[in-house]
């Protein structure tokens, strides 16, 4: 390198071993790589790089760099300069910052805009007398005369070697033949499948210079070799029917066995010489070959989709062979025409898709349009045409803005579809369902769905628009609505005032309630009553119709809050206990003590219960029992209905839950209801995330079942029973030793779940404790979980070796070398510790969020709730040591949540502390103290109050509550 890096005879060795390597080098880029590299290291440049003159363009673009320099990819030169580098013969050296000529000045602002190399020199690199790049190098210290004569020397060499691989290129191209021929080939893939092949064995012929050939393809389908083709060479008219011998009669068998051989080994070529001394079984085929002096036949196997396909067949003229440069020009033509076929093949199996596409697009009943990324339409339909009134040439290969205005004329109101249009455009993943009314050329209401079109890459395509006419629908939709509140308003008024009439005129005799009529005969009494029945069932019926309907149009909401399964059953019961007594059929229950609370609109689900017993009781006979059940099924609890009535076969079972389906009444003297009860009760149920079944068999009666979820706040265990220790693992090896030692005193009942499962196999109560053995990312997992209240009453034990900054305060962390003894320890000692339990209720939730923390540091737990009606909801089931209450809230206020807590026997104790803005009127602390208000704070409040405050109020170690 330079005097400074290396010395002269070091240098010489250098550019003698870089020349050796641009002499055999195999491309004319490859020897610019070397000149780059000699750059570096005999010329010592710190940074090289090569630039393309782009002769079309005003601009240089980089070819290959040296160094860690980021070169621009283009550099565009000025007009006035394009002169001057045209010209440049000689190198140009100079030092940025100093006067130097505008073309070095032009080099060094668009290479390097900052900070500049300490010298730089520009080497022009001249191919045919004119200049075809540049080679620009840096040095980051002073560079010396030799390191540039060197620099030199490199560039006329590479310019030398680049000149001979030219020579030798255009010598090559000499023998182009090859390359037409295969240029012909290609030239056939938009043609038919039978063209190819014709087309490229008479390609095979001529190049090869062959007397004739044949094609064999395999047929899939026959699973056999067929021949498709045969060609005499056009110079060998004369000899064509002695040549064509060979693919008929027993020669053509012959042949055929010899194709189907090849194919089947791992041969790409065989030539068959011929021997008249073969006694081989096709020595006849040899004979023939003699007879004829024909030299041998060769063979070539084409394949496609790297799978043999087929076998070509080339016989060489009398007297002659095949050289060894035409048997690799054969092999390289069959390589070719095995790629032909494979893309022939490829090309009919997606026109084939694309026919069946189209033909699919064009009679389907609903509009399309395809708008490509360059927001043009690609595709239009038939239908839209129709939609729209425009012919296919109108719209397709349009500009978006075009189709814009067609939609201006359809549409009346264009603006918003637009809008809606231009959001969804700019999207690539947004999908979106909007309707829009047509004035043109047919009024009618048009429901258009658009979503973005992807390739198997998932690169994005465009956008499509699918118009469906949905005006007979909404007319339909109109009419049952219409009808609906005309039912609504017309006949359930009327009915249940003819309802009350009957009820006062008959009284009500179970319950000891005289009626308005007393000295009435037995004949006008019964008269009296079917009205009353068959106004009753008709009430019914209206009811069923409206429920049906608002859960079509989902306007159902759903009022869900915990409720113990008892409480159904018994509501339920209670209101068909006069239906049984009439029908003479008795009602039983069973359901186990301790069920866990089910998360459910109570009055929904006694509905669907309801309308299961009613049926039961209908189709029992007199004196029989109907069996009303409960039970606990992981994270469901099944309720179940049991008569031993007719049964129900399993073609009626099919369509039992189906609206409108009653069964065959014929064999009974059961009257017929709606039917619509079963098909309500059936999308009530899948509205809570359950299921409904029925199980019967024709002469042993029927059990109709359905499942609801269980609530996320369950009970907490009673004194009588024992605290529940949730184990949740995923296999660590401490569970089964831990769950041994918890399993040995009768102190505690063990279950253990896997820690992915917490959050949706939850617990049939409420667990005391809960232990986490080795969780993934235990920050997460506790975040998750305390997102149920079921987690948030529960003391929470982990065993991990992850970090715990971040976990909550109240959270137990052991390290995973802790001993089964401190963990069962520290169980112990969680299940015995007093922790009062206090219950937030308030509406925002930031508030929430902060007093539960809050209070947890503080050794208590929280269970909040952000509304009035769910706190009452879940007081029935848990009751906290102190209720900390906001005044102002939506639906049910503090005030009404005060009183109904008073009312209520069993939540009248608990004490209520009031924490609320002070924005309310000044008597709101006085109203809230005589409303039953233990105490009362306003927002803000410090920490130290809020505690002191809610531990005053609190029973000292007391439980009972719970």
């Amino acid at each position: 390198m330079a005097g400074h890096i290396v010395q002269v005879p070091e240098r010489t060795v250098l550019l003698a071993i870089l020349c050796r390597q641009m002499y055999r080098a195999t491309s004319r880029d490859t020897v610019w790589q070397v000149l780059l590299d000699g750059a570096r290291s005999v010329a010592a440049a710190d940074m090289a790089v090569i630039y393309q003159l782009d002769p079309e363009a005003d601009l240089l673009q980089r070819f290959v760099d040296r160094g860690t320099t980021v070169f621009p990819d283009y550099i565009t030169v000025p007009n006035y300069l394009l002169h001057d580098l045209r010209l440049l013969r000689q190198p140009i050296r100079f030092v940025p910052g100093q006067q130097s000529t505008p073309l070095a000045l032009a080099f060094t602002s668009a290479i390097w805009p900052d900070r500049p190399p300490r010298e730089v020199v520009i080497l022009p690199l001249i191919e045919q007398g004119r200049l075809e790049a540049v080679c620009v190098c840096g040095w980051l210290s002073p560079v010396s005369d030799e390191e540039i004569s060197a620099l030199q020397f490199l560039v006329d060499d590479a310019t030398y070697a680049r000149a001979m691989l030219a020579s030798t290129d255009r010598r090559q191209s000499d023998q182009g033949v090859i390359s037409d021929a295969i240029t012909n080939l290609t030239l056939l893939y938009t043609h038919t499948f039978d063209q190819l092949i014709e087309a490229a064995l008479d390609q095979l012929v001529v190049i090869g210079e062959a007397a004739a050939g044949a094609l064999y393809l395999y047929d899939d389908e026959a699973q056999l070799l067929r021949l498709q083709s045969v060609k005499v060479n056009a110079l060998a008219t004369a000899f064509a029917p002695t040549l064509r011998q060979l693919w008929q009669n027993d020669l053509g068998r012959y042949c055929q066995v010899l194709a189907e051989s090849l194919l089947e080994s791992s041969n790409e070529v065989v030539y068959l010489v011929a021997d008249p001394s073969s006694s081989h079984e096709i020595a006849l085929l040899h004979k023939f070959l003699c007879e004829h002096a024909i030299d041998g036949i060769l063979w070539l196997t084409i394949v496609a989709g790297g799978w043999q396909v087929g076998v070509v067949q080339l016989v060489p003229w009398p007297g002659n062979g095949f050289s060894e440069r035409q048997w690799q020009w054969l092999r390289l033509l069959v390589r070719q025409i095995g790629v032909a076929i494979e893309h022939s093949r490829l090309f009919e199996r997606l026109r084939a898709e694309l026919d069946h596409a189209q033909a699919v697009v064009e009679t389907t009943n609903d509009g399309i349009i395809l708008i490509n990324v360059r927001r043009r339409v690609v595709m239009v339909n038939r239908r839209a045409c129709y939609f729209f009134g425009v012919a296919e040439h109108d719209l397709k290969g349009r500009p978006y803005d075009d189709l814009l205005q067609v939609f201006n004329r359809v549409f009346a109101h264009p603006a918003r579809l637009g809008l809606w249009l231009g959001q969804l455009l700019g999207s690539e993943t947004d999908r979106a369902n909007e309707e829009f009314q047509v004035v043109w050329p047919q009024a009618r209401r048009l429901q258009c769905f658009s979503a973005p079109v992807v390739d198997r890459r998932e690169q994005y395509l465009g956008r499509i628009l699918i118009f469906r006419d949905v005006t007979r629908e909404r007319e339909v939709e109109q009419m049952k609505n219409e009808f609906v509140s005309m039912v609504s308003h017309e006949l359930r008024t009327p009915l249940a005032s003819t309802q009350g009439a009957l009820q006062l005129l008959l009284g009500d005799n179970e319950r000891g309630k005289s009626g308005l009529i007393r000295d009435i005969s037995s004949v006008e009494r019964d008269l009296l009553q079917r009205a009353l029945t068959n106004t009753n069932r008709l009430l019914r019926l209206v009811n069923d119709i409206l429920d049906i309907a608002k859960i079509e149009r989902g306007q159902l909401q759903l009022q869900r809050h915990p409720v113990a399964p008892e409480e159904i059953c018994r509501n339920a019961i209670d209101d068909l206990a006069s239906f049984a007594r009439q029908q003479q059929v008795t009602i039983s229950l069973d359901v186990p003590p301790n069920l866990p609370l089910v998360d459910v609109d109570r009055d929904r689900i006694v509905q669907v219960l309801v309308n299961l017993l009613s049926n039961a009781i209908k189709f029992s006979p007199a004196g029989q029992q109907v069996v009303v059940s409960v039970a606990h099924e992981q994270r469901m609890v099944r309720f179940s209905v049991r008569d031993w009535g007719p049964g129900i076969s399993r073609a009626d079972q099919l369509k039992l839950f189906q609206k409108f389906q009653q069964l065959d009444q014929s064999k009974s003297n059961v009257r017929g209801g709606s039917g619509l009860g079963l098909a309500i009760s059936r999308q009530l149920v899948e509205l809570h995330g359950g299921r409904i079944w029925v199980d019967s068999d024709v002469g042993f009666g029927s059990t109709f079942s359905f499942t609801v979820p269980l609530a996320a706040v369950q009970r907490i265990a009673s004194a009588d029973q024992r605290p529940l220790i949730l184990i949740g693992t995923d296999g660590h090896p401490l569970t089964d030793v831990l769950h041994a030692r918890l399993m040995a005193t009768p102190d505690w009942e063990v279950v253990i779940t896997p820690i992915a499962d917490l959050q949706t196999i939850l617990p049939a109560c409420q667990p005391a404790v809960t232990v986490l053995l080795h969780p993934i990312n235990a920050e997460e997992v506790i975040g998750r979980l305390r997102t149920l209240a079921l987690y948030q009453l529960t003391s929470m034990i982990i065993v991990s070796d992850e970090s715990a900054v971040k976990l909550p305060k109240d959270v137990v962390i052991f390290p995973g070398t802790v001993s089964v003894d401190q963990l069962v320890a520290e169980i112990r000692c969680q299940t015995t510790r007093y922790k009062p339990l206090i219950m937030v209720v308030d509406d925002d939730p930031n508030v929430r969020s902060v007093l539960t923390r809050l209070i947890q540091r503080h050794g208590m737990r929280v269970l909040a709730a952000s509304d009035g009606e769910e706190a009452l909801a879940i007081v029935q089931h848990v009751h906290p040591q102190a209720i900390l209450l906001d005044l102002r809230m939506p639906g049910l206020d503090g005030f009404e949540v005060l009183r109904r807590l008073q009312a209520d026997q069993a939540t009248a104790s608990i004490p209520v502390v009031v924490l609320t803005a002070n924005d309310l009127a000044p008597d709101a602390p006085s109203q809230a103290f005589a409303l039953g208000a233990r105490g009362f704070l306003e927002k803000p409040v410090s920490a130290e109050r809020l505690i002191a405050t809610l531990t005053s109020v609190i029973p000292a170690d007391e439980g009972s509550h719970e």
